[in-house]
C-alpha cells in the first residue's frame, strides 16, 4: 500500500523484525507488541507512516501535567491543584533517571527526522505511565519527579495518575499572550499592525471550508471559514494599507492539503515583485510539518523571504498524502503514505531557519515571542 516503504531499509529487514516480535509474543502484552511494531515501523524513515497507539493509552494511566520543551529545559505549565507546587518548574529526572535518558528512549517511538520531532511529541509521551512502565522507568502506579526550583535546587515530588480537565487545571499565566497564540485555535487569521506597519498573516492549518468540501464531509464544511474570503482580505489590506513588512507565520501548522496555500503564495510573490520595498519574513517551528513544509518551500522557490524561528519537525522532501487501514484483530489504525513530495535537490532532514530563535521559559513567562520581536526591530 505504501508508495515506497523500503527506501531506507530492505523488505527482508522488515520481515526479520516482524518475526522477532512474533517469536517473543507470548512474553509481551498487547500494548508491548504494539510498541515494538511502532518502533520497527519508525526505523524505516517515513514519519507519516505509523501505528496509532491511542487505542491502548488509557486515560486513568495518564499523569496529570502538561509541559513544554523550551530552549532551557522541560517545564510544567499545567497540572491539578494537588500538584500545583510543580507549576513552572523544570523536570530533570523521573525516578532518578535523567530527563535526557528518558527522552532518548521515547524517541524510538517516532521516525527521528530531526531533533524537532522529539520536542514536538515528547510532551505527550512523557505523560503516559504506560509508556514509562514499558521502558522500565517505573514499576509502580506513581513516579518520583526530580524538579529544579528557581534557586536551582532539586526537589522530589511523588505524582500519581489523574485526570486533568478544564475545571480542575491550574496553569502558568504569562504576563501577556504573544500575537501568535491569541488565535492559535483558528485555521487562519490576519491582522494589520499599524504602529509597526507589519501585516501579520497566521496560517495554522492547511485546511478550510473549501478543502473540507473537496476531501471531507459537507456537513462539517459549514462550520469552517472560507479560504477565498481570507485571501480577498489579505490583498485588500495589502492594496489599501501602508505595509513595510509581511510576517507569514506557519510555526503552528501541522499540515493538511497544500494547494490552497501554494496558490496564495504565488499571488503574494507577484505582489512582492511589484512592491520590492516590502520585506517578507516566514516564521517556522517544531510544529511546522507535512503540507506546511511544502508551502514553506513555495516561499523558498518564489520569494526572497527570510526564514526565522526553529527548524521544522518534518523534511522538505517527504512521503505523504496519508491513507490508513485497520489491523483485523487488534483494531490498531495504521497510517501509510501514498505519495512522495520532492521540493529540493538537497537531502536535508529539516527546513532550518535563516535566523534561529528558540523560546526560553523566561520568554514564555514574560509573554515574549523572540522571533516576532526581532522582525519589529529590522
Amino acid at each position: 500500500m505504501h508508495f515506497d516503504f523500503f527506501t531506507k531499509k530492505s523488505k527482508e529487514e522488515f520481515s526479520a523484525g516482524l518475526e522477532n516480535i512474533k517469536k517473543n509474543k507470548d512474553l509481551l502484552s498487547d500494548f508491548a507488541i504494539a510498541i515494538k511494531l511502532q518502533q520497527l515501523v519508525a526505523g524505516f524513515g517515513d514519519s507519516h507512516t505509523h501505528l496509532n497507539l491511542d487505542r491502548f493509552l488509557e486515560k486513568d494511566k495518564t499523569l496529570p501535567f502538561i509541559g513544554n520543551w523550551f530552549s532551557d529545559g522541560f517545564y510544567v505549565l499545567q497540572t491539578t491543584p494537588e500538584y500545583s507546587d510543580i507549576l513552572g518548574k523544570q523536570i530533570v529526572s523521573i525516578n532518578g533517571v535523567p530527563f535526557a535518558t528518558i527522552a532518548d528512549s521515547l524517541s524510538t517511538l517516532i521516525t527521528m527526522d530531526n531533533p524537532s520531532m522529539l520536542k514536538k511529541y515528547l510532551p505527550k509521551f512523557i505523560m503516559s505511565l504506560q509508556l514509562l512502565k514499558n521502558f522500565k522507568f517505573t514499576k509502580e502506579d506513581e513516579i518520583e519527579l526530580g524538579i529544579k526550583n528557581k534557586n536551582g535546587e532539586i526537589e522530589k515530588k511523588i505524582i500519581k495518575p489523574g485526570e486533568l480537565t478544564r475545571e480542575n487545571r491550574k496553569q502558568i499565566i504569562p504576563d501577556q499572550i504573544p500575537l501568535c497564540y491569541l488565535n492559535e485555535s483558528s485555521l487562519f487569521n490576519e491582522t494589520y499592525q499599524e504602529k509597526e506597519l507589519i501585516y501579520y498573516i497566521q496560517y495554522n492549518k492547511c485546511w478550510s471550508k473549501e478543502m473540507e468540501l473537496q476531501f471531507g464531509k459537507a456537513e462539517n464544511a459549514e462550520k469552517l471559514p472560507t479560504f477565498a474570503s481570507f485571501e480577498e482580505t489579505i490583498f485588500r489590506t495589502l492594496n489599501y494599507e501602508y505595509v513595510k513588512k509581511i510576517v507569514f507565520d506557519i510555526r503552528l501548522n501541522g499540515g493538511g492539503s497544500s494547494p490552497q496555500g501554494t496558490e496564495l503564495i504565488e499571488k503574494l510573490a507577484v505582489h512582492l515583485r511589484k512592491n520590492p520595498e516590502i520585506k517578507l519574513y516566514v516564521i517556522i517551528g517544531r510544529n511546522t510539518y507535512s503540507s506546511a513544509i511544502l508551502n514553506a518551500m513555495d516561499f523558498k522557490r518564489l520569494t526572497n523571504a527570510i526564514f526565522i524561528g526553529e527548524e521544522t519537525s518534518g523534511k522538505p522532501n517527504h512521503f505523504g498524502q496519508v491513507q490508513n487501514f485497520k489491523l483485523p484483530n487488534s483494531e490498531i489504525i495504521v497510517n501509510y503514505s501514498t505519495k512522495y513530495f520532492k521540493r529540493t535537490d538537497d537531502d536535508t532532514n529539516s527546513l532550518k531557519p535563516d535566523v534561529l530563535f528558540e523560546t526560553s521559559y523566561s520568554d514564555f513567562l514574560n509573554g515574549i515571542d523572540p522571533a516576532y520581536e526581532w522582525v519589529k526591530k529590522q
